[in-house]
């Protein structure tokens, strides 16, 4: 039995109330983004209406069962994009209620640790991503960002620069999703946002990246230089937006 969702994480939280109500067997179903699953000629396919109202039931009872952190790291774990994740969290919750409530930190459970794998792949760039995203400041003084992120990171980034440069204009671009959000000195809004062919970087950012690549180069001391160790702690993927390896 194959249950397909719409992707959002409305979705598959509804796709989880149904699968639950029907009683599914772990083994003989699956939950799959509709827009990813491949139609088999022998596969049973049941398209599920997302329910905001059978989702918060879900939720709630995740929340009252296994705590807060439990459902942020099946929050985190939506954002992998990983093509099994429904059917990963199904089995992780169908597991989970019958080890109890602190079943999301029993690692040694096969189908615990496959969710937790998601969530720590999440966690783990978008720590990396604070350190690395640069922020570049426009002709009309507004501040851009673009990055590339393997996972869906924008919404964990919007919080740490809202507090941080809560007196500025910014935009966080993620090009890959073609996707930004917009933060106007008071609110955020989010919205599509193809890749910019040009930009008017102002006078000043170009003073800010030739002084900042001069002392990146500078810094560096020839008889200490690790590359493995360099390429460790800032990936060669993230390169193309930073400041100082544009040069």
């Amino acid at each position: 039995m194959i249950y397909l969702y719409d992707g959002t994480f409305e979705g598959v939280l509804s796709g989880i109330y149904v699968m639950f109500h029907q009683k599914c067997p772990v083994d003989a179903a699956r939950l799959m983004h509709k827009d990813r699953y491949q139609y088999g000629i022998f596969d049973e396919v049941v398209l599920v209406e997302t329910q905001v109202e059978e989702a918060g039931k879900v939720a709630s009872s995740i929340i009252e069962t296994f705590g807060q952190e439990a459902f942020r790291r099946i929050g985190y774990a939506y954002l992998s994009e990983d093509e099994a994740f429904g059917t990963i969290l199904f089995k992780c919750l169908k597991r989970a209620y019958k080890l109890g409530g602190m079943a999301f930190e029993n690692l040694s459970d096969p189908d615990i640790l496959a969710l937790y794998k998601c969530f720590n792949a999440v966690a783990r760039e978008s720590h990396r991503m604070l350190g690395l995203l640069r922020f570049m400041e426009l002709e009309k003084g507004v501040y851009y960002a673009p990055f590339d992120p393997t996972y869906d990171l924008l919404g964990l980034m919007v919080p740490h620069f809202t507090e941080r440069l809560n007196d500025q204009v910014w935009v966080i671009h993620d090009i890959k999703r073609r996707k930004a959000a917009f933060y106007n000195g008071h609110e955020v809004h989010f919205g599509e946002l193809d890749p910019l062919d040009t930009m008017s970087l102002s006078a000043r950012e170009h003073d800010y990246q030739k002084m900042w690549q001069g002392y990146f180069e500078h810094i560096a001391i020839d008889a200490r230089k690790n590359p493995k160790l360099h390429r460790q702690m800032m990936p060669k993927k993230y390169w193309k937006y930073l400041v100082e390896k544009l040069h």
